[in-house]
């Protein structure tokens, strides 16, 4: 071979590496003039090859039904928020696909999950998607009763069942966990725990306690594709320079970092009030100009005005002030503003960046301090072409207050626009445009002759790491 022959780096190649985008996220946070947690400092891009997914994965009902057996049974998932369930009697029913589940307060201190069918004839004690306070649960069909803790409370015609014995009729339960607030359900009762189950979750949210937040805003929405569509549509930013082009003079979009800890946990962080590498004929002013404009239709606890401080076309940037110290800056005082909880000594990054991890299969929380969105994706019970999707902004509050109560849910169907809910505010930009990609992505999958979808070896990282995650499960290829 010749000695001039280029060397192949080893791994896959990411920003900051010659021939790749730069700065790199390290680059950016290594020149702020402060220090964010540790986490975002740790970097880990294994190699996980560049292999094709079949693309029936998002289509088939064989599919559909492989998750329905061998995923949602086995996995922990998001139900809802502890704040959804504050006392004793309160619960909730989460569905999926064919699996219900009650997640009920029994104490104040205790949680717990049945499996939401009657031991008599099977008919649902509770209503899907359903809510509410009770003292127990009783059959609508002919009132079958158990207490909060499970235990059987009630027979009808008690004589003509001599063969059911109270201490074999209690609630099957569903294992429980909680983690930040969250209140986490798996229908497995061999599954790992949830604290081994969510890795370095717990470690790098520590920075962020998502347990000392409240549902500001909370959207559900029906999309008319696959769970999986929906999800990866915010789990790479390799694609805003053609969906999102408005966001490019002030979003680190082909720079991102992506990470991967674990089975079950990764991670993508994008830099703000920085120019994409795509568009960099932009000056400082007009990166704070753009971001301005943007966080002004941004959704603040409380008011839908919380965010006009940011709306004044007097704002300056100071002397030598980069774009992102003076959004950093505008970012913090906002903050202070609108939540009560002085952010004065957040770093830049935490106030400004997008850090967001998903837990397999299906939840996506962010950390940092100015980007509070949750997600949640769930496929319809029978048809794989459908999926909902849950939104959430989780503020911080003063604690010397009481928490406030968290939002009711605003429901949108597939025509529903995202507009519909303005207390998503300017971010129901982005899921419009995010949202009007997914059919033309269902039906293309379809329609196309080629048997696999071809990743990045990079950016689309973290869906190649789920995939690979997902085939084990299923045991697919």
């Amino acid at each position: 071979m010749g000695s001039n022959m280029a060397i192949e780096k080893q791994g896959p190649l990411k920003p900051g590496d010659p021939g790749a985008p730069a700065p790199s996220f390290q680059d950016i946070i290594a020149s702020d003039n402060d220090r964010p947690p540790g986490s975002m400092f740790e970097e880990n891009v294994p190699d996980l090859g560049t292999a094709d997914l079949s693309r029936e994965r998002y289509f088939s009902h064989r599919w559909h039904e492989l998750e329905a057996q061998k995923l949602w049974p086995k996995v922990w998932q998001m139900a809802c928020r502890e704040e959804e369930i504050p006392e004793v009697g309160d619960y909730l029913v989460y569905d999926i696909i064919d699996e219900s589940v009650i997640v009920v307060r029994t104490a104040p201190d205790r949680i717990r999950a049945y499996h939401n069918a009657c031991l008599h004839r099977g008919t649902q004690l509770c209503a899907p998607e359903s809510r509410g306070q009770v003292a127990h649960f009783r059959c609508p069909f002919h009132g079958f009763t158990w207490a909060l803790d499970g235990s059987l409370k009630a027979v009808p015609s008690r004589w003509d069942f001599p063969h059911v014995q109270s201490a074999d009729f209690a609630l099957p339960e569903a294992k429980v966990g909680t983690w930040g607030g969250f209140v986490f359900i798996n229908m497995d009762p061999n599954a790992e725990s949830l604290d081994q189950y969510l890795g370095v979750l717990p470690t790098h949210f520590s920075a962020w306690p998502l347990e000392n937040r409240y549902i500001a805003a909370h959207v559900r929405k029906e999309l008319p594709c696959n769970w999986k569509i929906a999800q990866e549509s915010f789990m790479e930013v390799m694609h805003v320079g053609a969906t999102h082009p408005q966001t490019m003079p002030y979003i680190g979009d082909v720079n991102s970092q992506y990470d991967v800890f674990g089975d079950n946990v990764n991670r993508m962080i994008t830099a703000q009030a920085v120019p994409s590498p795509l568009n960099p004929n932009i000056t400082e002013q007009e990166v704070a100009e753009v971001f301005v404009q943007e966080l002004a239709g941004s959704p603040g606890p409380g008011a839908d005005d919380e965010f006009e401080i940011a709306n004044s076309a007097q704002f300056e940037m100071q002397d030598n002030e980069s774009a992102r110290q003076a959004m950093a800056r505008l970012m913090r005082n906002n903050l202070t503003v609108t939540t009560g909880v002085d952010h004065s000594e957040v770093s830049t990054s935490e106030v400004l960046d997008t850090t967001m991890y998903q837990l397999f299969p299906n939840f996506m929380p962010c950390g940092g301090a100015g980007v509070p969105v949750i997600f949640r994706f769930r496929p319809h019970a029978q048809d794989p072409e459908r999926s909902t999707m849950d939104v959430m902004l989780l503020y911080t509050f003063d604690s010397s207050g009481d928490r406030p109560p968290p939002a009711k849910i605003t429901t949108l169907g597939v025509e529903d626009s995202w507009f519909d809910a303005p207390e998503l505010g300017g971010i129901c930009t982005i899921f419009e445009q995010d949202t009007a990609n997914m059919p033309m992505v269902q039906r293309g999958l379809k329609a196309s002759k080629k048997p696999g979808v071809t990743l990045s070896r990079y950016q689309e990282l973290r869906l190649r790491h789920y995939h690979q995650r997902l085939n084990q499960l299923l045991g697919q290829e």
